[in-house]
């Protein structure tokens, strides 16, 4: 009779192991590691220029990866004028409301009807599916003015997202 509890009870414990070590592969998930991310939008913005400085209000909507359509917007976004650096932090709203929130720093090129931009983000969070995310990029745009204190513009991320 010793045998068949003995079996038992090594079965039990190999079955404990397997769901110990099936539960922990599940802890890390494969969205933990950094996945790529893109995005691009086309933007309407509104400014105010208190010389050096332009604050620049941006709405848009555009496709992002993991995200699919979204809708891109900032009212902080700042840009000196005597050396092109520009900063803002953006939240990026998926069409379920999960918002994605990165901070931009990048630097303008002046031409005689709007500007070109270029440099880094980082992403600093959000909400939803993305309270916890981390990552960063380049972003690239362009916006031309259609009065003197607004226009259109298109801008593009490029990077990696963890979450």
């Amino acid at each position: 009779m010793r045998f068949p509890i003995r079996l038992t009870l090594t079965k039990t414990l190999c079955a404990a192991t397997v769901m110990l070590a099936a539960g922990l592969a599940t802890s890390v998930t494969p969205s933990s590691r950094p996945v790529p991310f893109r995005a691009q939008f086309d933007t309407a913005f509104t400014s105010v220029v208190n010389f050096p400085f332009v604050s620049v209000s941006v709405v848009g909507a555009g496709e992002a990866l993991h995200m699919g359509r979204t809708t891109a917007a900032t009212t902080n976004q700042v840009v000196n004028l005597l050396t092109g650096q520009g900063t803002a932090t953006y939240d990026l709203t998926a069409a379920n409301g999960d918002v994605l929130t990165v901070v931009l720093d990048a630097m303008s090129v002046f031409l005689p009807n709007g500007v070109t931009f270029s440099g880094t983000y980082v992403v600093t969070g959000g909400t939803g599916r993305f309270a916890t995310a981390t990552g960063s990029g380049t972003i690239d745009g362009t916006a031309l003015n259609t009065g003197p204190n607004s226009g259109v513009g298109t801008f593009e991320l490029d990077g990696v997202l963890s979450r």
